[in-house]
């Protein structure tokens, strides 16, 4: 009888033995102990943000402007906002900048965007968000001319809106490197 009930032993023994368990976690995080040539201010531990609402908010306000139309910018603009473009910067109410806007929009004739490359990030402590754009921009201007660049966008994100805009521009080499 004891030779029936060993196996029978053994096969419960192995059963709950390959029953799943709740894993037991502790998350450890690292410490950096890298020794950096520079000590930023603050450090933000950016995460990416999977809600689209950033992204989608700083490409419409792009595309408004690609497509040479202030009123389809405003929608996605903060009451107030800050810009930062090569030699100019900008701070002021939503109204104010979309005057500003329409100044240098009515000297183009066509706005291309190529979109290379795109973000959204989202700081540990979510006291802040930024979407970045890479992208090619292909501008005719009014009187014909056409020029190509490289850009870089950053955009700083309030409650679903662009409150401030970063733009970095580089024009290709021309010839070879």
């Amino acid at each position: 009888m004891i030779k029936k009930l060993v196996p029978l032993f053994a096969v419960a023994l192995l059963l709950a033995a390959c029953q799943s368990k709740e894993a037991k976690t502790t998350e450890t995080v690292a410490t950096d102990t890298t020794k950096y040539p520079y000590t930023p201010k603050k450090v933000h531990n950016w995460q990416m943000n999977p809600e689209p609402q950033n992204m989608v908010a700083a490409m419409s306000a792009l595309k408004g402007f690609a497509s040479l139309d202030t009123a389809a910018v405003k929608p996605f603009l903060g009451d107030s906002i800050w810009l930062m473009v090569d030699n100019y910067s900008f701070k002021g109410t939503r109204s104010q900048f979309l005057g500003e806007a329409q100044h240098e929009i009515d000297r183009f004739k066509h706005i291309q965007i190529d979109m290379e490359d795109m973000e959204s990030v989202i700081s540990k402590d979510k006291s802040e968000e930024w979407v970045s754009l890479w992208y090619k921009q292909i501008s005719t201007m009014k009187d014909g001319k056409t020029d190509t660049v490289n850009c870089f966008n950053d955009f700083k994100m309030k409650d679903g809106k662009v409150v401030g805009w970063s733009e970095y521009v580089q024009h290709p080499m021309k010839g070879k490197p």
